[in-house]
């Protein structure tokens, strides 16, 4: 499974959090991150007007299998 981490800072205190995660729906060969995932993000993300989105790099969860 890969995602992107979401941050956010604030546009009230300037305050930097990371605020969850974009998971990719489908895999990309490009290590950039298109214009539409970072739309989504801000569409999904975004508290109030002004706050800055920014998407971290892609990162990829994989299970360990024990045994």
């Amino acid at each position: 499974m890969e995602f992107y981490p979401v941050y956010k800072i604030c546009s009230v205190s300037g305050a930097f959090s990371r605020i969850g995660s974009l998971l990719e729906t489908c895999r990309h060969w490009s290590v950039k991150t298109t214009s539409h995932q970072w739309n989504q993000a801000r569409a999904l993300f975004t508290q109030r007007p002004g706050d800055v989105i920014l998407l971290g790099p892609r990162m990829t969860i994989t299970a360990k299998k024990d045994g």
